[in-house]
């Protein structure tokens, strides 16, 4: 009994899947490659979406940018709306599976999934197309013309190119400044002091809370950061209350100015919900609340030390007429003459190697800080920097003193306890220039680690002849 159910089964299995393999690949073709619309991407102005349980339509007049008009007033994604609008125009037709159907239920087509409706830039209205099932064999999915009574197949990954929310189709741009059009930047932390930052021709310049010069790459990576976040979530277009957020009093408020006005962006709490790691934001001149990733939020909380420029000493070489060094308790002396440079060692003076001289000013001259550690140092013993090891001394052509930098390497130790830290070297440098402490890399240390011999001209010697040999 049991054997003969299964066997029936079976064949009313086979029935149906053989009129499904026979209704897919014998139905009357269309035109292969057969466009459902005559229409170019570029030439669609309008596409308005209807679910059964919502409607999102997307507009663009010529030569603006694409906005949401349903279901709320916003900019849309660009890039989104122009691949919507792509894959409407490139849909194609591959097959007419009945001509004048007389149920639209088993395609899906009785209640769509969506139905598309566009219109063209010359006010066009095309007929919708209705979207129904995909198909149970073949990677395909029923369409209907809303002029024409047949069902049509297209590829599958149609429907779900249609399937839009309006988070994904909205414009995730936080701020809209240009990066090189920027002449102030203000960052307000909680429990720090406020920072300004001015452009100072093609520099910047930290006016706030004191005058130093600042770290034009620092500055160029913090303005990127701003200008390319994006937002990750859409909290609340109309909150009642910012507090729940932390906007209130935020944590941190960045603001740019430009000749054409300012752009500020507040940042609040940290998501609570899980999987989530987003801080809350709004733009200080809207209302909407959002979300960016937390890294964002780091990127842009720096504090004054960290936006510092971080040169050591600034100088040209061209203008330097000797350079004093007391390296691993040895000292010499690079002396610039009519002919290059000499070398004094030892109380003995000899022709110094042009090239390694100009390289060790060039070294100098570039040493830069990874970080200032602090400002003033107050104690440059725990650095290594009570007697370092390494002191140049950079004078003038006229024999000023132009400043000096002292380098430590100390060996680091961590507590027995702590076994995630390695023994580890750290290097540091202080200079005549600024109160700084300074951490530099094990590369830049080794840099101006240097003897005397390596200063010496490297004459080769002429080869030996054998006797009886002229």
């Amino acid at each position: 009994m049991r054997f003969r159910n299964t066997l029936i089964a079976f064949i009313v299995l086979l029935v149906v899947g053989g009129y499904a393999f026979i209704n897919f690949y014998y139905s009357k073709p269309e035109e292969e490659g057969h466009k459902v619309f005559t229409v170019k991407p570029e030439e669609i102005a309008k596409i308005d979406l209807k679910y059964p349980d919502r409607e999102l339509t997307i507009e663009r007049k010529s030569g603006e940018p694409w906005m949401l008009t349903k279901p709320i007033n916003s900019k849309a994604d660009q890039t989104a709306s122009d691949n919507l609008a792509r894959a409407i125009a490139d849909c194609q037709v591959t097959k007419t599976v009945e001509e004048h159907p007389g149920d639209l239920g088993p395609f899906g087509l009785a209640k769509p999934q969506v139905s598309v409706t566009i219109a063209t830039n010359k006010g066009q209205a095309l007929p919708s197309l209705d979207v129904g099932k995909t198909t149970p064999v073949g990677f395909s999915a029923y369409l209907k013309k809303s002029d024409s009574p047949a069902v049509m197949l297209t590829s599958s990954a149609f429907p779900s190119g249609m399937n839009k929310t309006v988070d994904q189709m909205r414009d995730r741009e936080l701020m809209t400044f240009k990066v090189d059009e920027v002449n102030r930047i203000t960052i307000d932390q909680i429990d720090q002091p406020p920072i300004e930052i001015d452009r100072d021709g093609e520099k910047w310049k930290i006016v706030k809370p004191a005058t130093y010069a600042a770290d034009s790459t620092q500055i160029r990576q913090f303005l990127s950061t701003l200008n390319d976040a994006k937002v990750a979530d859409f909290v609340a277009d109309a909150p009642t209350d910012v507090a729940q957020y932390g906007l209130t009093k935020p944590r941190v408020v960045v603001t740019v100015y430009t000749k054409s006005g300012q752009e500020s962006l507040l940042f609040g709490f940290k998501q609570k919900e899980s999987g989530k790691d987003g801080v809350y934001v709004r733009r200080g001149e809207r209302v909407p609340v959002y979300t960016v990733h937390q890294w964002v939020m780091s990127s842009v909380a720096k504090p004054v030390l960290a936006l510092r420029d971080k040169s050591i000493l600034v100088f040209e070489p061209s203008d330097v007429g000797a350079v004093k060094a007391a390296i691993d308790g040895k000292q010499f002396e690079l002396r610039r003459t009519d002919k290059g440079w000499d070398l004094v060692d030892g109380g003995k003076t000899s022709a110094a190697d042009v090239p390694n001289v100009e390289r060790f000013l060039d070294h100098i001259r570039d040493l830069r800080g990874t970080s200032i550690v602090m400002d003033p140092v107050k104690t440059p013993g725990m650095f290594g920097l009570a007697t370092p090891p390494i002191t140049i001394t950079v004078m003038n052509r006229s024999g000023k003193e132009i400043g000096d930098v002292k380098l430590a390497k100390i060996d680091v130790k961590p507590a027995e306890q702590d076994a995630s830290i390695k023994p580890h070297p750290e290097y540091y440098a202080i200079s005549s220039a600024s109160t700084a402490l300074f951490a530099i890399d094990d590369f830049s240390y080794g840099q101006l680690d240097k003897t005397a011999d390596q200063f010496k001209t490297r004459v080769e010697a002429s080869p030996t002849l054998s006797p009886g040999k002229k």
